[in-house]
């Protein structure tokens, strides 16, 4: 079983998108099922959410956690309703359990002040630069934001999850942070292992202590990742994207994505402009 401090060594948050809306009083957002985790700060206003079964009232000032996995729909209840969304997910599980909401606390609704707005509007900023080191000022933002309300909800030292001294092999975590950064090439159980520089069997079951997966799962899970955001950020065709992570059968990609996520590619795409 992988352990819980060899689980928190391994964790990576995967940006997916951010974006900034304003609506007026008549905005409701129909009950669905959300495959991505979201944070949502709220600018102005305040709305009510409706997150599987369990209604909260957000307001200003604001950040709203909302799971990946739950049902959610939402309804302005001011004649401006403004906030930043941002859609993450993690690299690995820890026993199916949500991270964040187990280990950490994180409630739907917490009072963080205007003091975390600038990790979302940071986020914001460099989503829509062209400098080619926006993907590390974007993940290094996103893990320092999810890191400030880690510190805000625990405060309390009673509270907080004591900090692991058992570290990932580092032999595994440099062929995982390889995958991370070249999903789409091919990998062998050789090549892998070789990587890593021991022998196969040795390498599959270090692999599956450190992450809970196998390496062929774990793959499959960051390219349905990449291929999810490439969603998000472009208007690409679906069977280009299947292709661009490395499926070479779009019908294939379309049902590891709904098992996945829960929907069609197409699905997931709508849901973003909705």
């Amino acid at each position: 079983m992988q352990s819980l401090s060899s689980f928190m060594n391994t964790i990576r948050f995967n940006f997916l998108y951010i974006d900034k809306y304003s609506f007026g009083r008549t905005w409701t957002y129909p009950e669905s099922a959300i495959p991505y985790n979201m944070l949502r700060y709220i600018i102005d206003g305040s709305a009510e959410f409706v997150v599987d079964g369990e209604t909260v009232i957000v307001r200003k000032g604001q950040v709203s956690y909302i799971p990946e996995g739950c049902w959610l729909s939402c309804k302005a209840l001011e004649d401006t309703f403004a906030f930043y969304s941002i859609r993450f997910t993690t690299s690995v599980f820890y026993e199916g359990a949500n991270f964040l909401r187990e280990y950490y606390n994180f409630p739907l609704v917490m009072d963080v002040g205007e003091g975390i707005e600038p990790y979302f509007s940071d986020i914001y900023k460099w989503v829509r630069t062209d400098k080619k080191s926006k993907s590390f000022h974007v993940r290094g933002a996103l893990d320092t934001l999810i890191a400030s309300l880690i510190d805000i909800l625990n405060s309390d030292e009673r509270k907080r999850v004591k900090k692991s001294t058992v570290q990932t092999d580092p032999r595994i975590q440099t062929v995982i942070d390889y995958i991370m950064l070249n999903p789409t090439e091919e990998y062998t159980s050789d090549k892998l292992s070789g990587m890593a520089e021991v022998a196969e069997t040795t390498f599959r079951r270090l692999f599956k202590e450190a992450t809970g997966k196998t390496a062929t799962e774990f793959i499959r899970q960051v390219r349905l990742t990449t291929a999810a955001r490439l969603l998000l950020v472009s208007n690409d065709p679906v069977n280009c994207i299947a292709h661009d992570v490395g499926f070479e059968d779009a019908n294939h990609f379309t049902r590891v994505f709904r098992q996945a996520f829960g929907m069609t590619p197409g699905r997931y795409r709508k849901m973003s402009q909705e």
